[in-house]
């Protein structure tokens, strides 16, 4: 649980420093976007000053478009009244001049003055094309300024949704994270609560006190071991010391199967009070007892009891009334399931 915990974590802080980056590219985005409006913006204001002065070079170029013509047109009207009169007609007009020199003069000024005037036109023409040219540029950039735009708000929205996701696994970890806490929290109650029953189980081993399920577990799993049935070993205790870790016998037997100290010895038992240590040794010895005697249980617990010389040598159960009483109470406790 501690190791998934912090994998949640390792994951919140990634997820965390993805956020961080995330918002690190949108704010970019943003500030990208903000050159490209006022990029779009300067393009717009190029292109209205652009066509402002294309309108101003359009009016005047009509301006002298007309007066050119305006000039022309008196121009050849002299000269076709004149035609159309023959020599009264150039008599007029040189009577309207002082001399034909000064007719010539004015003839050869009008002729420069409509020249200049077509050049102007010329002039003004290119300057309308240019100016056409740089409009058609700037609606070019602007669409293109335009698109990258569109790009920018799309990335924009994208990094949003990414970065509300992101949100949403730091919200769903945040809450597994409570979800563990508090299960932790609840497991410790727990282990605190099975931590002052195993001190209050051990309080009680130490004083010798032990219910009949505490005892019976710790003889099914040891008699396990050894495939002595539990019921015989419950048998056995129940008659040794009646269930008492802490028994001591007038001949010096100790704990729930009456070790003597030097069998405790020979068994590996080092605290013979100690309900796991007396009743594996206990088991133990009634094993040997059993193997030796070809399994034949009656024998077993009379050796137990009284010696296995002394099954040995009346070759069956001694003729002691305290080892007969003995024997035959195990076995009724055992068959009876007392």
């Amino acid at each position: 649980m501690h190791e998934n915990l912090l994998s949640d974590e390792a994951q919140a802080a990634s997820l965390k420093q993805q956020e961080t980056t995330l918002n690190a590219q949108l704010l970019a985005v943003n500030a990208q976007l903000g050159q490209t409006q006022q990029r779009i913006s300067s393009t717009e204001v190029a292109i209205k000053n652009t066509q402002a002065t294309m309108g101003r070079t359009t009016t005047h170029l009509d301006k002298t478009r007309k007066a050119m013509d305006k000039e022309q047109k008196g121009l050849r009207g002299v000269l076709l009244f004149a035609e159309q009169q023959g020599p009264l007609g150039y008599l007029s007009v040189l009577l309207s001049v002082h001399s034909f020199s000064e007719f010539v003069t004015q003839v050869g000024m009008m002729a420069r003055i409509a020249s200049y005037q077509r050049s102007v036109v010329d002039q003004l023409q290119q300057e309308a094309a240019l100016i056409s040219q740089d409009l058609a540029k700037l609606a070019k950039s602007r669409a293109t300024l335009d698109t990258q735009e569109a790009t920018l708000v799309t990335q924009k929205s994208q990094l949003a949704t990414v970065a509300q996701q992101r949100a949403s696994v730091l919200s769903q970890i945040k809450r597994q994270q409570g979800a563990v806490a508090a299960l932790e929290a609840n497991l410790h109650i727990q282990g605190q609560k099975l931590w002052n029953a195993i001190q209050q189980l051990e309080a009680e081993l130490a004083n010798g006190k032990l219910t009949q399920s505490q005892l019976f577990s710790i003889v099914q799993s040891i008699s396990a071991v050894y495939g002595i049935d539990p019921y015989l070993i419950m048998a056995v205790i129940r008659q040794e010391s009646g269930g008492y870790a802490k028994a001591v016998s007038s001949a010096g037997a100790e704990g729930l199967m009456q070790l003597m100290p030097q069998t405790a010895a020979d068994l590996g038992v080092t605290d013979p009070f100690n309900p796991q240590q007396n009743v594996r040794g206990g088991i133990a010895y009634l094993a040997y007892l059993l193997h030796l005697f070809n399994g034949n249980v009656a024998w077993a617990l009379a050796g137990y009891n009284a010696g296995p010389g002394a099954v040995e040598y009346y070759h069956g159960i001694p003729p002691y009334p305290q080892t007969q009483n003995y024997v035959n109470n195990i076995l009724y406790m055992y068959h009876h399931g007392i």
